[in-house]
């Protein structure tokens, strides 16, 4: 018996270090600590780790209905914003496709783009509105810089109000998600 126990809490401490161990499951899909390490250091609290887990549970669900959506971009955009990703680093396209990261690179660009694309069919359902009355505490709280005109001033503001409606139904639809969502979640295995 104090075999088999040894054995377990050998096993169990293996689990809790291993690098690419499970932390999560998403109806059918898996997160492993190497999916958000990427986005970690040592001074990572528990905390910070857990809202890094908490958005990628949310990008599983957003992959998902990409899925059922068929939503794909297209090969021009995502080499052109590879391009645009060289030409940043001074490096040529040819230069970034022989670096050894590449494929992660291009892997990012694409779930990117295709996220992106995912979150303009969701918001074209939103019917965002905004009232006079919104404008009025915006404008209140954010005043007018020298050198803007009241138009343009104006339009800035109405546009921050829409993106944040936006941001708010985004994440709605998210939370909407997760509630007819298998979710198991493994926090222990965060620890710092």
């Amino acid at each position: 018996m104090k075999i088999l126990f040894t054995f377990l809490l050998t096993l169990s401490f293996t689990v809790f270090s291993t690098p690419n161990s499970i932390i999560a499951v998403v109806n059918n899909s898996i997160i492993t600590l190497d999916d958000i390490n990427t986005q970690t250091n040592e001074k990572t609290t528990k905390k910070e780790k857990m809202a890094l887990l908490d958005r990628q549970i949310d990008i599983e669900l957003q992959k998902e209905q990409i899925q059922i959506l068929g939503i794909s971009p297209k090969l021009d955009t995502v080499n052109l914003v590879l391009k645009e990703i060289a030409e940043k680093n001074q490096l040529t396209f040819e230069q970034l496709r022989a670096k050894p990261q590449f494929d992660q690179i291009s892997a990012t660009v694409y779930q990117n783009i295709t996220l992106e694309g995912l979150r303009q069919v969701i918001l074209q359902k939103a019917e965002i509105r905004i009232s006079q009355t919104e404008i009025t505490a915006a404008l209140a709280n954010n005043p007018k810089k020298s050198g803007i005109t009241e138009e343009a001033h104006l339009a800035n503001i109405k546009a921050q109000i829409i993106r944040s409606k936006q941001a708010s139904f985004f994440a709605n639809w998210i939370k909407n998600l997760r509630k007819d969502t298998y979710i198991k979640t493994f926090k222990e295995k965060l620890a710092q």
